[in-house]
């Protein structure tokens, strides 16, 4: 297993030591093509972009609740008692939650989550309507543990991100700046493998359950 891996990471290292010099040319280049890209073939459809997104993501088993900025916090305490669950989660960031002002009837962990949290909430950078993916961006204040540890994952979505395509979300992200050093994570559905005995499991490689509150007036 070791002289596998050894190859493996040796392989790895040639490629990058043999590659093309990073030189000033090379790399304006390399932006020249990347803010010029164009989609290739996409698939058409003519849907509204919020339908289309709850519609794919209901059917990669994700659930969600169309609700106001206002309520944000009123639905996250639903949807967790309708689960039997208390109202404490380890909070991410973004411009909906950043500026919600949380009571005192619920509880707070601004920190990454652990192999203890029971329940993450987080905010997307887009949603994808083709896909019913949700685009997570990680950042100081947005660890992408939220995306893995939680057994229950809840994501704010702001309606108005709710793009046709995934190439769409790449060109937010670019725009926007804010993918500049971070980690994207592509959510679709709770995490789930049919691996044992071919029968689907959930929970195998993050979230057992995925619940998108998607603000339809922010």
């Amino acid at each position: 297993m070791n002289r596998a891996r050894d190859q493996i990471l040796g392989t790895i290292r040639k490629s990058l030591a043999d590659g093309e010099p990073r030189t000033a040319a090379r790399l304006e280049e390399l932006r020249f093509r990347i803010q010029n890209s164009r989609p290739q073939v996409q698939p058409k459809f003519d849907d509204d972009l919020l339908i289309r997104f709850c519609q794919k993501h209901v059917a990669v088993h994700g659930t969600y609740d169309r609700i106001s900025v206002k309520d944000i916090e009123s639905a996250v305490v639903k949807h967790l008692a309708s689960m039997g669950l208390d109202a404490q989660w380890h909070l991410g960031s973004g411009p909906l939650l950043d500026a919600t002002q949380w009571t005192d009837k619920v509880f707070v962990y601004r920190k990454g989550a652990d192999r203890n949290t029971k329940v993450a909430l987080s905010e997307a950078v887009a949603a994808v309507a083709e896909t019913g993916t949700l685009v997570m961006c990680s950042g100081p204040t947005v660890p992408p543990s939220q995306n893995y540890l939680p057994d229950d994952h809840l994501v704010v979505v702001d309606r108005r991100r709710i793009v046709r395509h995934m190439e769409d979300a790449w060109a937010i992200l670019r725009e926007s700046g804010v993918a500049r050093g971070r980690a994207i994570n592509l959510i679709t559905g709770p995490s789930k493998t049919g691996d044992i005995e071919q029968t689907i499991q959930y929970g195998a490689h993050g979230p057992r359950r995925l619940h998108s509150l998607i603000v339809e007036d922010a």
